[in-house]
């Protein structure tokens, strides 16, 4: 095989279930012989809008399950090949988050293996948790072993006590039960369940920014997410139920038109430039309520007032999140920000940004997905695009966290684990 030869691999799904639509990416992986890591290759894609789902789950399954199995079979459709399994997204309305802390006893005489790391992290999943939750992910945060704190890899070192402080992230049990139910009437498995937001970091941040630290704010359809990543872990999560949706909504009340128009004009005029700030440009405007078609003419100038009035009340709401969480969070990771989601495609978001949260901003389409960029490169399909790379970690065997194993799996680790000296 030549070096411009490369060998495809089977293909693996990711479902985002938002409230404002339903995604579906089929990937696959890609070696070549000049790269030293898998690619991605998106091999299919299909979406529709929503339907039985909102902020608190799952309001009417059967509308739900045609709605994924449409944008599942248009996919499918679209790759030429039928998936059997997708790893499916939980927003992060559904979730909550914790610190724990754990100790594993050494003898303190042989190194620390792989093994005592996983039997420290599996001591965190027995966090006392409400019996309608569900523990999705454990991060280590740091370590200490004795005397030694804020170690980042313990692994080869030498101590009688090994401690991690971790951290935790809980969903919704009920919500993943019924989520795996309506993906089931589908004819479809549940490969892996990941954070909405954490799946939005594989997808949009370069190596150095999980690492050195970085907050990702996604300004989605009905809420906005505000993710804090450092040493390539998700260590903080928030979530405000406010979105992209709420601008439209203050359109067609300020307006007095439809909803659908309302999104038509703030796709066509809205925007957050000092240009448009002053303009008196008038722009045409269906009136709603009138025996027959009306059309109203206002100025650019109040578009622009009643944007950029909600999009200050959704900033409000993250720099509360992170001034409270500095206490908590090295403040260095909200010098760099991430703006991403389908609202953040609205001309001058970026400037507003940089003035509002004083620090290094820049937006973040997803990266190092090939093929049909025009599809997932936009900012409206960050969480689909993360949901494959998760795939990618989780079938190369790479992930932090996996999701539940084959009982032959479980006893391979188990044997691993019970050899690891202590």
């Amino acid at each position: 095989m030549s070096a411009s030869q490369s060998k495809m691999y089977g293909t693996f799904a990711g479902l985002d279930v938002g409230t404002e639509k339903v995604s579906c990416a089929i990937g696959r992986l890609k070696y070549d012989e000049e790269s030293t890591s898998p690619q991605i290759l998106l091999a299919g894609f299909g979406q529709r809008a929503s339907r039985g789902v909102n902020l608190s789950g799952i309001s009417d399954m059967e509308a739900l399950e045609d709605t994924i199995l449409n944008a599942v079979y248009a996919a499918e459709e679209s790759a030429q090949r039928n998936v059997k399994e997708v790893y499916v997204n939980i927003p992060a309305s559904l979730i909550q988050t914790r610190k724990v802390m754990t100790s594993l006893s050494l003898s303190g005489q042989n190194p620390i293996q792989a093994g005592h790391i996983r039997k420290l992290l599996s001591l965190s999943r027995d966090v006392q948790i409400d019996e309608n939750q569900y523990i999705i992910h454990v991060w280590p945060l740091s370590y200490t072993l004795d005397d030694m704190v804020n170690i980042k890899d313990p692994i080869g070192m030498i101590g009688r006590e090994l401690s991690a402080l971790c951290h935790v992230v809980i969903a919704s049990r009920s919500y993943i039960k019924n989520l795996t139910h309506c993906i089931g009437r589908c004819n479809l498995d549940v490969a892996g369940v990941v954070a909405d937001s954490y799946a939005v970091g594989l997808a949009c941040l370069t190596n150095d920014e999980a690492e050195l630290g970085a907050t990702i704010v996604d300004i989605g359809g009905k809420s906005t997410q505000i993710a804090c990543f450092n040493r390539g872990d998700m260590v903080g999560l928030w979530n405000v139920p406010v979105g992209g949706y709420h601008i439209t909504s203050d359109l067609a009340r300020g307006l007095s038109t439809t909803l659908s128009q309302a999104e038509r004009m703030k796709s066509l005029y809205g925007s957050l430039t000092l240009e448009d700030k002053n303009s008196a440009e008038q722009v045409p405007v269906t009136q709603v309520g009138q025996a027959g078609p009306n059309i109203n003419y206002v100025p650019k100038q109040v578009i622009y007032d009643i944007i950029k009035a909600r999009v200050d009340s959704i900033f409000d709401h993250v720099l509360t999140h992170m001034v409270n969480a500095s206490k908590e969070i090295n403040p260095v990771i909200f010098q760099k920000i991430l703006l991403t989601g389908g609202a953040c495609q609205m001309q001058g978001i970026l400037e507003l940004s940089h003035a509002r949260f004083d620090a290094n901003v820049r937006l973040a389409p997803q990266v190092g997905i090939l093929g049909q960029n025009s599809v997932l490169q936009t900012l409206s399909f960050s969480t689909c695009a993360g949901l494959l790379h998760y795939a990618v970690q989780d079938q190369t065997g790479q992930v932090r966290d996996k999701r539940a194993r084959t009982f032959w799996q479980r006893l391979a680790a188990w044997l691993a684990d019970y050899r690891a000296p202590v």
